[in-house]
């Protein structure tokens, strides 16, 4: 499973398309299998989710994000879970644990 955060430092930033670098990590049999930074400075949160979906990724963890980027990233087939914050390393950890 592919997953993405919006990050702001080391934290899950507060809205999507806010974020200046995500997060992007590769899960494998509930453990990291790899991990990479992508610099997304710039870009549109439309661009962003775009590029997201053409990477792969099978979910995105987020502060916010507004209800169209939302709905265009779930009608790719991307689960989006939004409301969550803290150490995006803390999230992950709390994924994988579940």
């Amino acid at each position: 499973m592919k997953i993405a955060i919006p990050l702001f430092k080391d934290r899950v930033a507060p809205h999507f398309g806010a974020s200046a670098e995500v997060l992007l990590v590769e899960i494998n049999n509930a453990s990291i299998k790899q991990e990479a930074k992508w610099n997304v400075g710039g870009e549109t949160p439309f661009d962003i989710a775009r590029r997201l979906v053409d990477l792969g990724v099978e979910k995105v963890i987020c502060g916010g994000i507004g209800r169209v980027y939302k709905e265009w990233l779930m009608s790719k087939g991307v689960s989006v879970e939004d409301n969550r914050r803290g150490n995006a390393r803390d999230v992950l950890k709390q994924l994988l644990e579940n």
